[in-house]
């Protein structure tokens, strides 16, 4: 402002100078004249009556704008005076506290308020910014030239963009404040006019509102009507034993417990209370699980879906609904908490007994068979890397696809790796079936035969990373899913049309097999397909010896119905000269861990076959029949990616192990994948994982 006002007062001056300027010219230019003209004792008579008229001129054309010059300074003077008279008022009595800042971070000057605030004994003062206020100067200078606060992004190795902005909020002495700041200029200097605004009242009353945010969960007890069935005790009297501790424990944070359906229950409490229990890892599932009921064969457990989404309770009921189904889905025993945008789990310490029943079968059959019918084409993928469980369960869905579609097998596909080592074993049995000649396809192939009605059916795999073609689930908005494993903890980009997960059952192809026997095409089932089904269930049970159970014998009865035989596919399970070796090098490399893990690993400079996942899958499978032995960890490195295949008996669960490492799987058998790494830092990474796992969860779970 001073500086335009300067330039304003030379603008004004300018014509009465050059007016000035021409009269002086013109007078000199006439006394020359009047010079040669006249005698030389005359001149300085003629001389001083120029001059005078010139001076005379001067003074008439220079007064008036000299006596405007003179009201403008006035003026000016009066609101310069009037300016630091309010400048005075604004920082003593308006209650604003505020601080001039200079570029270099330094207050000059900060208000009467924030003067009392930080009890300074002058206004002006010559201190860091950073002595009371934490936020940095360039969020400051950023806030002051673009109007707003400027964004902290950054971005992950797949391009994901992170926001890392922390909000502009400072403490004194105890009281939150925020701070904005706007540009200003004195004296041909910048500065930076900061507010600081008291916000605790503010932030008070959103923790007050977070905290009394109603929370929506469904609670449901875990096989109970099953559990009576094996222990002294009536249903009535088991359940009403556990809805009593259901009831105290929610009356302990001051919630709402409500018994909708035969042993189902709605609870509705506070995000406080559910902070509480995150904290202490919702310890009503140890509560529960240790409820004694008859001779206390099995354990008691429950499972809880928790709606901690913000909108209306509609939305809660949905995202807890969401979040129940995979806490039932994962085997349950466990919580799962739906924020909107992951849903997190809490416990699943128990390989619970949670099976699949014939009427379950029959539902989801008639169910995918609809879908089948209803669909233009049909694409059915397993997992990457494929066994025999995941080859057998797309092939036995394959039967039920093109037996819903009355024989019709040109529009169902399977996508697979044809060039695995598995695959190309189970080729041979099934090719002189006229129907498998054109029925596996690669995943970039898959790609071009999606529709609109496009139905994909995943097979023996539930996380969408770990299928055969991740791109084809962005593609296909029509999909079914059929597994074994605990779902993972994200939310699908898609709806599935049909989930059938079950976490007990022993493989994929159990449930296939079950499908397939309670459907109205029982008798399709050819033998080729019947023996690689059998195939994947021998796999995942190591023979029958591990997770097989009465469903899974009556499977295998209704496979070898079907013309299935343990000896025709013993030559599947046959060892090469060069396994053999293999398995001899990783038996060499075995080491204990905390006297009850066992770790071992294929030696680094092995080349890398695609049976030495297998040969490292049944190296950890090796390790669980030494004595003392609870949990085992088999690592291979190949291709810069570190594979870990784990097994465990009944106390430790690696499937949350595995999951701590990105990766996934059941009770007593999961795995991961780790890109990037190598043998060495992956193994201290799992060494970190078991020690957090056996000090807290695995401890806890022994003094219970």
């Amino acid at each position: 402002m001073q500086k335009k006002r300067k330039t304003a007062f030379r603008t004004d001056l300018r014509p009465p100078l050059i007016a000035a300027a021409i009269i002086g010219g013109a007078m000199l230019l006439l006394y020359t004249v009047i010079s040669l003209l006249v005698e030389a004792e005359e001149i300085p008579i003629y001389g001083v009556a120029i001059f005078g008229v010139y001076a005379l001129s001067v003074i008439c054309i220079l007064f008036p704008y000299l006596s405007r010059f003179r009201r403008i300074k006035s003026a000016d003077d009066a609101a310069e005076l009037l300016s630091t008279e309010i400048s005075d008022m604004f920082r003593y009595v308006v209650d604003i506290p505020y601080a001039v800042v200079s570029t270099d971070g330094v207050v000059k000057i900060v208000s009467g308020a924030l003067q009392d605030i930080l009890k300074f004994r002058s206004p002006i003062c010559n201190v860091p910014l950073e002595s009371f206020c934490s936020v940095p100067m360039k969020d400051i200078v950023g806030y002051a030239y673009n109007g707003e606060q400027v964004k902290n992004i950054s971005f992950t190795e797949d391009g994901v963009p992170i926001d890392n902005t922390k909000p502009m909020v400072t403490q004194i002495d105890g009281v939150s404040y925020a701070v904005r700041s706007y540009t200003m200029r004195s004296r041909g200097k910048d500065y930076y006019f900061t507010i600081f605004t008291d916000i605790s009242e503010k932030l008070a009353m959103q923790r007050k509102m977070y905290e009394t945010e109603p929370i929506v969960a469904y609670v449901v007890i875990d096989s109970l009507e099953e559990l009576a069935q094996y222990i002294r005790v009536s249903y009535r009297t088991a359940v009403n034993e556990i809805e009593t501790r259901l009831k105290e424990w929610a009356q302990s944070f001051g919630g709402m417990l409500r018994e909708y359906e035969r042993e189902k229950y709605l609870l509705v409490f506070t995000r406080e209370a559910l902070d509480t229990c995150i904290r202490n890892k919702f310890r009503i599932l140890e509560t529960i699980r240790s409820t004694k009921l008859g001779d206390n064969t099995f354990p008691v457990t429950i499972s809880m879906g928790v709606g901690a989404v913000h909108g209306s309770f509609e939305a809660k009921a949905r995202a807890a609904s969401d979040a129940l189904d995979i806490a039932l889905q994962k085997g349950g025993d466990q919580v799962a908490v739906n924020d909107g945008t992951t849903i997190t789990p809490y416990g699943g310490r128990t390989n619970t007994m949670y099976g699949s029943t014939t009427i379950t079968s029959r539902v989801n059959s008639t169910h995918l068979c609809k879908l089948i019918r209803e669909a233009g084409n049909v694409l059915i993928m397993g997992h990457r890397g494929p066994d025999y469980d995941s080859i057998g369960s797309c092939v036995g869905l394959a039967r039920l696809a093109i037996s819903a579609r009355d024989g019709d097998s040109s529009k169902i596909r399977i996508v697979i790796n044809r060039e695995h080592v598995n695959f190309r074993i189970c080729y041979d049995m099934l090719a002189n079936i006229p129907e498998y000649r054109s029925m596996f396809i690669s995943g970039d192939t898959a790609l071009d035969a999606v529709r609109s009605d496009t139905l994909l059916i995943m097979s023996d795999v539930n996380n969408v990373n770990n299928t055969e073609c991740p791109k084809l689930l962005k593609s296909v908005k029509n999909v079914a899913i059929v597994d074994h494993h605990r779902r993972q903890d994200q939310l699908y980009e898609f709806k599935p049309l049909m989930t059938y997960i079950r976490p007990a059952v022993a493989a994929a192809g159990e449930l296939v097999s079950q499908m397939l026997e309670h459907s109205p095409y029982h008798d399709a089932l050819l033998k080729e397909e019947a023996n690689l089904l059998l195939a994947g269930l021998m796999l995942d049970t190591k023979n029958f010896t591990q997770g097989a159970g009465m469903q899974t014998f009556a499977a295998v009865n209704y496979l070898y119905r079907r013309g299935a035989h343990a000896n025709a596919v013993r030559m599947l399970f046959t060892e090469t000269m060069s396994n053999l070796f293999t398995a001899c090098d990783i038996d060499s490399r075995t080491r204990t861990y905390r006297d009850k893990i066992a770790l071992t690993w294929l030696s680094v400079d092995h080349p890398a076959t695609e049976a030495d996942n297998i040969a490292v899958a049944k190296a950890a499978d090796k390790l669980m029949t030494i004595a003392g032995i609870e949990a085992s960890f088999a690592l291979l490195r190949a291709e810069n990616t570190v594979t870990i295949s784990a097994r465990s008996h009944d106390k430790i669960n690696v499937q949350i192990i595995m999951q701590r490492m990105n990766g996934g799987g059941h009770f007593d058998m999961a795995g991961t994948r780790l890109p990037n790494t190598t043998l060495e830092a992956a193994a201290t990474q799992l060494k970190n994982v078991l020690d957090d796992y056996l000090d807290n969860e695995y401890e806890s779970e022994k003094r219970r």
